[in-house]
């Protein structure tokens, strides 16, 4: 299965990939979040909190097939299908 990666910052562990290749044919939203955490080590960045039910609006938003994963029906939980495009974004950091 292949998951297809937007975002508008560059994601350690994939910085060179367009997409990102699976085994099985089901995989959650929570589920790539955590792959990409893991890819992103030795430093991981952690997109998706152990257990949270959502992710930190100060930090991330995500996007699925350009809908906010939140209005999908199982938000993080949501099975993505191959060829779907999850899209990262970075929250910006206010200041001066």
């Amino acid at each position: 299965m292949k998951i297809h990666l937007k975002s508008n910052f560059v994601m350690p562990g994939v910085e060179d990939r367009e997409y990102i290749e699976f085994a099985g044919n089901e995989i959650t939203l929570r589920q790539l979040l955590e792959e990409l955490q893991r890819l992103s080590a030795p430093m991981p960045i952690e997109y998706v909190r152990p257990g949270a039910r959502a992710l930190d609006p100060d930090d991330w938003e995500a996007e699925i097939n350009d809908i906010p994963y939140q209005k999908c029906d199982r938000e993080l939980e949501t099975l993505l299908k191959d060829g779907d495009t999850v899209n990262i974004k970075i929250m910006s950091l206010g200041g001066g």
